[in-house]
């Protein structure tokens, strides 16, 4: 003779199920005496029956719900990585593609200085012609750098090639 915790008297019986059901049960990992007292405890209960079944059905809503939701929150966030790792290779191509400019306009600045002083061009910079007297050759200077580019580049990029070049050539 079995006693539960709570001093009740316990016999066993046997149950017959599809062994379908039973491989169910066994991976669903479900204690089948524990769920069939559960349930004769509440047929036979004081309870009405159909409350608890009632809420049952509720609490099996509320568990289906809550699982959405946190489906829900989980493709969000995966969205909001998506987004993070299409910014940051946004980022990354825009910085490639800054130094592949920059690059080109040293090359560019290196083929045009070739073998003479970059120094010597120091003098078409703008801010070392405040009269702009040289602003013509200045002018040359940033559209042959952009042919040699094969794309249009601002002054602002060539002077700051020229200014790379000039102070390398110093060292």
């Amino acid at each position: 003779m079995r006693v539960d915790a709570n001093g009740n008297e316990l016999r066993q019986r046997t149950v017959w199920l599809p062994a379908e059901v039973l491989q169910l049960i066994q991976v669903d990992g479900l204690n089948l005496s524990a769920f069939v007292r559960q349930q004769l405890e509440i047929l036979y209960s004081g309870e009405a029956t159909i409350e608890a079944l009632n809420q049952r059905v509720r609490l099996v809503e509320a568990a289906r719900e809550s699982m959405a939701h946190q489906r829900r929150i989980d493709a969000e966030r995966e969205a909001e990585r998506e987004r993070a790792r299409d910014s940051v290779r946004l980022l990354r191509a825009e910085r490639d593609q800054a130094r592949a400019r920059r690059d080109g306009v040293a090359d560019a600045l290196l083929q045009i200085v070739g073998d003479g002083n970059p120094g010597d061009f120091s003098r078409v910079l703008p801010e070392n012609d405040p009269h702009g007297d040289r602003i013509g050759d200045w002018e040359a200077l940033v559209r042959r750098v952009s042919r040699l580019c094969g794309a249009e580049v601002d002054s602002a990029g060539v002077a700051d090639g020229l200014k790379k070049l000039i102070a390398a050539a110093r060292r």
